[in-house]
């Protein structure tokens, strides 16, 4: 009989506890515990270790760490800016921050709370996304006219720096974050990060749709270009032009110039050198003028005495 009754004493307390009603409650890593006692709360336990409670209370738990919620591609495409349907999946990392809140906030459980924070989620990437064009989605920009001031003033905007110390800019995911986290807050839920995983337009008449006109912006684009090129390249060559011509006349007023001061030069050498013996001076001129004029069948008719003959005597001796 006193076996049993120990048994009782404690097999009772044991059994109570793993089913969630004390006294003893043991509280391991990742957990958090809401200790209850005829729906009034008698405590929160946020640490590890092992707690005692007034028996026969509740006691509710909660994940401390972060949990990762997909939601999934939209069932009906978000629109953008310009009018281009998207098909979003993303997801969201999340924890219990207030395990009080939250079980005030979700009463039915962290389903509750995931499905609500799933929808609220997609609201804010379908408002920020119907913001931009479809090439400013693809590309990641950042929206303008977003008030984050709310959000900023709640510690939910995210703040990234480089290996310098700088402080970087906000990236498109960085906004749906803080728009949602905003919201989640006040019910105990901690928001990390939203992330798209990807961004696909609709199959059929929607994708051909876009592809086309993408196709024709890139050959207009690509018509600016060479025209561009083509215009730039008319003025380089108009310019090599210009400048081979200027260099051509350079060159030719030079050549010109050098071969004026070369022949001055010249006939100033030949001026002295003949200055010394004019007869021969006399003498070199008339066989220049013979080279000149003579050659082979050349007839000339003129008398003995003629001056042209001077030099043309037997010998070489001057006619008389």
């Amino acid at each position: 009989m006193a076996r049993l009754l120990l048994l009782l004493l404690l097999g009772v307390p044991l059994a109570m506890s793993y089913l969630g009603y004390g006294p003893i409650i043991l509280n391991t890593e990742g957990e958090q515990r809401i200790v209850l006692f005829l729906g009034d709360v008698r405590s929160v336990i946020t640490e590890p270790g092992i707690s005692l409670a007034f028996p026969v209370t509740e006691i509710r738990t909660f994940e401390s760490r972060w949990l990762h919620l997909s939601s999934g591609p939209e069932p009906k495409p978000i629109q953008t800016l310009d009018k281009e349907p998207l098909v979003v999946d993303n997801f969201a990392i999340w924890r219990i921050s207030d395990p009080l809140q939250f079980n005030k906030s979700f009463p039915e459980g962290i389903q509750e709370a995931e499905r609500q924070l799933n929808q609220l989620v997609k609201g804010r990437v379908r408002e920020v996304i119907g913001r931009l064009k479809l090439e400013q989605v693809l590309s990641r920009e950042v929206p303008g006219g977003v008030d984050l001031g709310p959000a900023r003033a709640s510690g939910c905007v995210p703040v990234h720096k480089d290996l310098d110390g700088n402080v970087l800019p906000l990236t498109l995911t960085d906004v749906i974050t803080a728009r949602a986290c905003q919201n989640i807050l006040e019910n105990g839920i901690e928001l990390a990060e939203v992330r798209i995983n990807r961004t696909e337009i609709p199959a059929g008449e929607p994708e051909a749709k876009v592809y086309g006109r993408m196709r024709s912006e890139r050959e207009e684009l690509a018509k600016k270009y060479r025209a561009q090129g083509e215009e730039a390249a008319r003025k380089i060559r108009a310019a090599a032009d210009r400048d081979a011509e200027i260099t051509i006349e350079r060159a030719r007023g030079d050549a010109t110039r050098i071969r004026g001061e070369g022949d001055a030069a010249a006939a100033g050498v030949y001026a002295d050198a003949f200055s010394e013996d004019p007869e021969f001076y006399d003498f070199v001129r008339s066989l220049e003028v013979y080279r000149k004029t003579l050659g082979d069948g050349t007839t000339m008719v003129l008398p003995p005495d003629h001056p042209f003959l001077k030099y043309l005597g037997t010998a070489g001796e001057k006619a008389p």
